[in-house]
């Protein structure tokens, strides 16, 4: 009887143990696993978390990022919802929403809740944030007005943004301010001269102007500071395309597919390559799938007025 009596102790002590794990304690651990990438674990220890303490914002916020790299988009967003219910005005949750909805292509849908965001901000920097993302959106959904506009106001907040200076360049030449794009743009890399994604523009903008070599000495840049970025050989791939460089632009487009095969403008770039190398089965083949995944919706007609000279039968 006394040996029993010391095992019920012993056990009693351990079940106390295991059940003091705090909420907080749940969380943290569930952030180390987070920035490990072990998502499936994240998404345990921060259920745990939730279970304690069912309102704790963060708590909610960490499990609607981790949904969301479990590629479970459905339920990250009905968190997200869970939490705005709760949290009607903390201005961040509507913002990490709309950038859920811009990445699913939900481009109005977006633009409301950045808007919301913009409109309850609880600092000048947040909703400095909250515009340039709002631009973001309405640049995808080629309210390039729009986003001139939101892009200007994000530009006299803060003139040394490298990302709002970037995307005024991008813009200006869809406005009719193409005199505008390589200020913009030169001086971004003026700031942070390894910021490749400006080099990128000032190459598109050659590419624009009809200058090819010169593009492409800007698309290399791109890819010396990042050799796994897929536009920069896509776009490189055009302007060689362009040059007559044809095995040369097959390469980096077969390149930029592989590390992006979501990317709908490479495939129209593949489909112009078949079609010089008149090889119109192949070309038809990726208009189709320009078109499937979604390049009207983001670049216009162009795609469906090769399709109907090339591929359709009369």
């Amino acid at each position: 009887m006394k040996k029993l009596k010391q095992s019920l102790i012993i056990f009693a002590f351990i079940s106390k143990i295991t059940l003091g794990q705090t909420a907080a304690e749940y969380y943290d651990k569930a952030k180390l696993d987070f920035d490990k990438k072990s998502f499936k674990t994240a998404l345990k220890k921060i259920e745990n978390a939730i279970k304690i303490d069912s309102s704790n914002v963060d708590f909610l916020v960490t499990k609607a990022e981790t949904l969301y790299e479990l590629k479970q988009y459905q339920e990250s967003y009905d968190t997200y919802n869970h939490a705005i219910s709760i949290f009607p005005k903390k201005s961040f949750l509507l913002n990490n929403r709309g950038n859920l909805l811009l990445s699913f292509q939900e481009f109005d849908l977006a633009i409301n809740d950045f808007s919301a965001a913009i409109n309850i901000s609880e600092s000048d920097s947040a909703k400095h944030i909250y515009i340039t993302n709002r631009s973001a959106a309405k640049l995808s959904k080629r309210d390039f007005n729009g986003a001139y506009k939101d892009l200007l106001i994000a530009y006299k907040f803060d003139s040394t943004d490298i990302t709002t200076l970037t995307n005024l360049g991008a813009v200006c030449d869809e406005i009719g301010k193409g005199e505008e794009t390589l200020k913009y743009l030169l001086k971004a890399v003026e700031l942070d001269p390894s910021f490749y994604p400006a080099y990128g523009n000032i190459g598109f903008k050659y590419q624009e102007l009809g200058q090819h070599e010169k593009a492409i000495e800007y698309f290399d840049k791109v890819l010396q500071f990042n050799p796994s970025e897929a536009l920069g050989y896509s776009n490189r791939s055009f302007n060689k395309l362009k040059l007559g460089q044809i095995q040369g632009a097959m390469k980096d487009i077969d390149k930029s597919i592989k590390l992006y095969p979501e990317n709908s403008y490479a495939y129209r770039i593949r489909a112009l390559i078949f079609l010089e190398k008149n090889k119109f089965d192949n070309a038809c083949k990726d208009l189709q799938i320009a078109i499937e995944k979604g390049f009207t919706l983001s670049y216009g007609e162009e795609v469906i007025n090769l399709q109907k000279k090339h591929c359709l039968k009369q």
